[in-house]
């Protein structure tokens, strides 16, 4: 149970330190720019205790929802538009990881 904690830890950690950099470059304020590069740097720990228990194509596979969520997060707090073809490439990604845990 641990190492998904962590793995979830780590895809977390890439989307809000891509969250907060977007922030960082909207505002110029370096607060958020700093709390991004934790985040960031935070995800790399996380993603090698993650491998070391799971497996390295696992923490692959979990990482590329980073690729849907960030975009969904950008959406929704930054009015950031996405286009309908994003989200068919959204279910693919979807689907490669529900096929890749099953």
């Amino acid at each position: 149970m641990l190492p998904w904690i962590v793995l979830t830890s780590g895809v977390l950690g890439v989307v809000f330190g891509q969250f907060y950099y977007k922030r960082y470059s909207m505002t110029k304020d370096r607060r958020w720019l700093v709390i991004g590069l934790v985040l960031f740097c935070a995800a790399v720990p996380c993603n090698m205790i993650a491998a070391r228990d799971l497996g390295i194509g696992k923490v692959y596979v979990g990482q590329s929802l980073s690729y849907v969520l960030a975009p969904i997060l950008g959406m929704v707090f930054y009015n950031e538009p996405v286009a309908r073809s994003h989200w068919k490439f959204f279910a693919l990604i979807m689907l490669g990881v529900v096929v890749y845990a099953w």
